[in-house]
């Protein structure tokens, strides 16, 4: 309900109530395509011991076949080493690669690149390896061994390709928040270029929507930790688990307009689960991971930055890794360890990805013996979380592409907010009130003792009831309002607005 007005004090006062406002939530490869006619490349080897060398790669493409060719060089010096480029050719386009390989003048080295098309076009892939007799890392996101030299002979090629190699792909994810190092974590992600999953729990959900927005935002993944974390609650019987799944699937929904199929048990699942668990999950589409990787950050309070780094190298090394870290409060150590693991993985030729709808979810093997003394997961349970799930419109967890920013414009002066910032629902842009007011030369209070958001803008007063504000620390304002409403409450008006996928902007008259 919006414009009661009325005059106290001989001033104008609007008092306006606002329902339903929710802050919540590579390298470079040169690449010719000959189409039938062969393609030439240069390998290019130096060593920094006493001699260097160079190789020519010659490839001829027949077109729809694939085209091979194989340089070696030898150094005149103590050191050898050997380079192989593979490219395999199934569209109409030959490919061309450069591989550039360093050694250290007293080890031989090798490294291989492959490159695959099965379209029109050419794929091209290069590898850069600085061996010094131990693992190359493939820019390109493959892993190139090289084979330590007695210093006369030369290394030998791998018998596989590496892009014929199964990819090798971490899933970052973070448990128990979202919290105060939520951001930090957001931001070290943002900066180093990897998406991630996070588990949230309803509790943290509804006390930080905002966080929730900024995680879908940013095009990271969410997913369902239960509500409360409390052990006893949840592996007690199956109808209070259910219960908080529902809840925190709600919480996450009211926070950031998405719902999740992606679930982790608190404590992972083995010995908390039984078969039971696992089927009435399924049953209602959601899909549970554990992890293959524990950072460790979680076995005492405290654990330092470097002993998580330490953990997470002793792990072990697979094709598929899902790597368990939190962000909840309390975990500074892992925001702090969190730039050398993704450079750790990095080193180790992995990719990173988000989990999704799409991923099988590593799961533990079902304890000969629960933890817990409880009753089997009756059917009406089971039925009772399928039906909710089944009214549900779910998109797997992953977030779409992070919408454009929003943009708006008086005279000379713009405010931009980001994608976590607004939100634009069946055509109502809704936007925050402190952010709104200041930019426009006001100023927005909270008074908490009458319950109400003050805003005073040229010389005029207008009140918000607090009911739907995101609680807020001292003064601090929390409410998103309808920016069309609002702006006509302050006399003010949208003279014009452009709302697309790539671009949003609104101008205000003066």
């Amino acid at each position: 309900m919006e414009g009661i007005s009325t005059v106290a004090s001989g001033k104008s006062v609007d008092r306006t109530t606002v329902y339903g406002a929710n802050r919540g939530g590579a390298d470079n490869a040169k690449s010719a395509d000959g189409g039938t006619n062969g393609g030439k490349g240069t390998v290019e080897s130096t060593s920094d011991g006493t001699s260097s060398d160079k190789g020519t790669i010659k490839s001829t493409n027949d077109g729809a076949n694939g085209g091979k060719g194989t340089a070696e060089s030898t150094n005149d010096g103590a050191n050898g080493d050997k380079v192989t480029v593979e490219s395999n050719n199934g569209g109409a386009n030959g490919a061309k690669g450069t591989a550039e390989s360093t050694s250290d003048g007293t080890n031989g080295d090798k490294g291989t690149v492959a490159s695959t098309s099965d379209g029109a076009n050419s794929g091209v892939e290069t590898v850069k390896s600085a061996n010094d007799g131990s693992v190359g890392v493939a820019e390109s996101g493959q892993t190139s061994r090289g084979t330590k030299s007695d210093g006369t002979g030369t290394g030998t090629a791998p018998d596989v390709p590496a892009s014929k190699q199964p990819e090798k792909v971490v899933y970052l994810t973070f448990d128990d928040g979202p919290s105060k190092h939520t951001p930090e974590v957001l931001s070290i992600l943002k900066r180093e270029g990897v998406t991630a999953t996070f588990f949230l729990l309803g509790q943290q959900v509804e006390r930080q929507p905002e966080l929730v927005k900024q995680i879908v935002a940013e095009g990271h993944a969410i997913g369902n930790h239960t509500y409360n974390h409390v052990y006893r609650e949840l592996y007690g019987g199956f109808r209070n688990f259910a219960d908080q799944i529902m809840r925190t699937d709600d919480a996450i929904f009211q926070a950031a307009g998405i719902r999740t199929t992606l679930v982790r048990a608190p404590g992972g699942t083995y010995a908390n689960f039984d078969q039971g668990y696992f089927d009435a999950m399924k049953a209602a589409g959601y899909k549970v991971h554990d992890w293959n990787v524990d950072s460790g950050d979680s076995k005492r309070v405290g654990v330092p930055a470097s002993e998580i780094i330490a953990n997470i190298r002793a792990s072990k090394i697979a094709n598929t890794l899902n790597v368990l870290m939190h962000d909840s409060g309390g975990h500074e150590e892992t925001v702090k360890a969190l730039p050398s693991i993704i450079a750790y993985y990095k080193q180790m030729g992995y990719s990173f990805a988000a989990l999704s709808d799409g991923v099988d979810p590593m799961q533990f093997k079902v304890a000969s013996q629960s933890k817990w003394s409880r009753g089997s997961v009756t059917e009406s349970d089971k039925q009772s979380l399928a039906a909710f799930a089944s009214r549900l419109d779910r998109k797997g967890g992953i977030a779409k592409q992070a919408e454009p920013a929003l943009i708006i414009h008086r005279g000379e002066k713009s405010l931009e907010l980001q994608a976590f910032e607004y939100t634009l629902q069946n055509g109502t842009i809704r936007v925050p009130l402190d952010k709104l007011s200041e930019w426009l030369g006001g100023k927005a209070e909270l008074d908490e003792k009458e319950g109400v958001i003050e805003v005073t803008l040229d010389g005029r007063q207008w009140f918000w009831l607090t009911d739907q504000a995101s609680s807020g620390q001292g003064n601090e304002v929390k409410l998103d309002v309808p920016i069309r409403a609002t702006l006509a409450q302050f006399g003010m008006e949208i003279e014009n607005y452009v709302l697309t996928k790539e671009r949003r902007e609104i101008w205000i008259g003066q």
